[in-house]
């Protein structure tokens, strides 16, 4: 899954999810990008942040990247007044994550203080999901929900963890950690994630074949 590309637009968040700046980057690798800025970032530009590349896919995906080393001021030939520049590294790209995850999008019920709140769960992995909703949540919540395996639901507990950038207006999107997983909702998750995911890549090859051929 390579979800960044070689060059493109994308925003950057605060960690508390508002707005930071408009950003063009390079991806060197996996967990290296390289930032690029027109002008010189303010001297309170934060060493951690959030990035959300451009295009709809990424509307409910942004990613923690850490300042790996000091803003520089670069001249080249197209710009006299050069640019300044800085890498970023991350264990938040998929390839990078400990805990697999798949994207998909449904509709769920999360149970919170003996009240059922409408979500959408956006993405789902072996430690745990993340949902968008039009209400706020507190982060360090406690949550129950119903994931729909592939042979019979699975009933969880998670935490929300961290609030996470979304595009779209008054739209919130909060990452959550499952809680006191029993094995055999362990394995049932890691199937329903792998399964989806060998049916995701079969349909975007099969898309892939089909425009090829026109």
């Amino acid at each position: 899954m390579n979800l960044l590309h070689e060059m493109t637009n994308g925003t950057l968040y605060h960690l508390d999810c508002t707005f930071l700046a408009d950003i063009r980057f390079c991806r060197e690798s996996a967990d290296t990008i390289v930032l690029y800025f027109p002008q010189k970032p303010s001297e309170d530009f934060p060493k951690k942040f959030f990035l959300m590349p451009e295009g709809k896919r990424y509307d409910y995906r942004a990613f923690i990247f850490t300042l790996s080393e000091e803003i520089r001021h670069c001249h080249d030939k197209e710009n006299a007044e050069g640019q300044y520049t800085a890498r970023a590294v991350t264990k938040d790209v998929p390839e990078e994550r400990k805990n697999f995850r798949v994207y998909v999008t449904f509709r769920g019920a999360l149970l919170l203080d003996g009240q059922t709140k409408d979500v959408k769960i956006k993405d789902i992995g072996t430690g745990g999901f993340q949902f968008v909703s039009k209400q706020k949540f507190q982060p360090g919540t406690m949550v129950s929900t119903i994931i729909p395996g592939i042979k019979a639901p699975i009933h969880i507990t998670a935490r929300i963890k961290k609030q996470r950038p979304v595009r779209g207006e008054r739209l919130y999107g909060y990452g959550c950690q499952f809680i006191d997983l029993s094995p055999k909702a362990e394995m049932l998750i890691r199937n329903y994630v792998f399964q989806t995911e060998v049916l995701q890549a079969k349909a975007k090859k099969e898309l892939e074949e089909h425009a090829s051929q026109n």
